[in-house]
């Protein structure tokens, strides 16, 4: 038996940069302590991903089994895994869709099988409970039937063993907590749209509150600026017709005093209307004075 263990004790040698780059990786993620720390500290690769993928499949991880006939029926008959590859010492399974790869094949003399806990084929699925149901209908005997995988978590871990003993493990969250969390959001949301929609209306009719208010006071000053306009004119129109009355008086003074005008002088004809109306000259020439009253003003 000491002999078995000590064989499958191998020393590769390793490459010192390979492990100074992994413990600066490690270190990162015990130092980060949030996403700013992360994507300050975490640098980019030293080379960049050198594979171009092939045509039929990308990846696949292998196992060896000694009792090769019992995995291969487990995989295909019980749990319908489609078969990629198939021949008799090599057997590639994927999923309906190609979403995976993983190969089985029997062990050549003198080899051991893949240590049962050296891997595990984990799947994360829906109705994790009704599928174990379904699973154990079939003669599929859980190691551990579907139960949280810490105290209080809603995510749920089956565990059961190939023929061989490779774990599998089917990870899903309880249907049950999925659906109320469905039904929570949708409650929240409506609640949320309902909130926001009476939120516009109160808005709304703050707005138009705002609008009614705003168009009084506009009206106010319109009509402030009228009456303002009005008193205006009135006061540029009388002091107009002050000056023309003074104007007036001169004219006749300068008349009465015996001074005659030059024959080619017209009298000061003062106009006081937007209606560029200038016939004041009566046909005799004798000098005429109009007022126009002109209630714009």
């Amino acid at each position: 038996m000491l002999d078995i263990f000590k064989k499958s004790i191998v020393n590769y040698p390793v490459n010192p940069r390979f492990r100074a780059y992994g413990k600066a990786r490690i270190d990162i993620a015990q130092r980060a302590t949030n996403r700013d720390d992360w994507d300050r500290m975490w640098k980019r690769t030293t080379y960049p991903f050198p594979f171009s993928w092939g045509k039929t499949w990308k990846h696949c991880i292998e196992y060896k089994v000694k009792d090769f006939a019992a995995e291969v029926g487990f995989f295909i008959d019980f749990l319908g895994f489609p078969v990629n590859a198939f021949d008799p010492d090599y057997a590639m399974f994927t999923s309906p869709n190609g979403e995976f790869f993983f190969s089985v094949v029997p062990v050549q003399e003198g080899e051991e099988s893949t240590p049962p806990n050296a891997i595990r084929l984990q799947f994360m699925i829906e109705n994790i409970k009704e599928t174990a149901s379904e699973l154990e209908r079939r003669g599929i005997v859980f190691e551990q039937w579907p139960a949280p995988g810490s105290l209080g978590s809603s995510l749920l871990i089956g565990t059961f063993r190939s023929p061989n003993g490779i774990g599998i493990e089917l990870w899903g969250f309880e249907q049950d907590e999925v659906n109320q969390n469905i039904f929570d959001m949708a409650i929240e949301h409506s609640q949320s749209e309902k909130n926001s929609d009476d939120l516009v209306h109160l808005e709304t009719e703050e707005q138009d509150e705002q609008y009614d208010l705003l168009e009084e006071v506009e009206i106010e000053q319109d009509e402030a600026d009228d009456r303002n306009e009005g008193h205006q004119s009135e006061k540029f129109s009388a002091t107009l017709f002050q000056l023309d009355d003074e104007e007036e008086d001169d004219e006749y003074d300068s008349l009465e005093d015996g001074q005659e005008q030059d024959d080619d002088t017209e009298p000061d004809i003062i106009q006081s209307t937007q209606s560029g109306n200038t016939d004041n000259i009566d046909e005799d020439d004798s000098p005429v004075i109009e007022y126009v009253f002109d209630d714009d003003l």
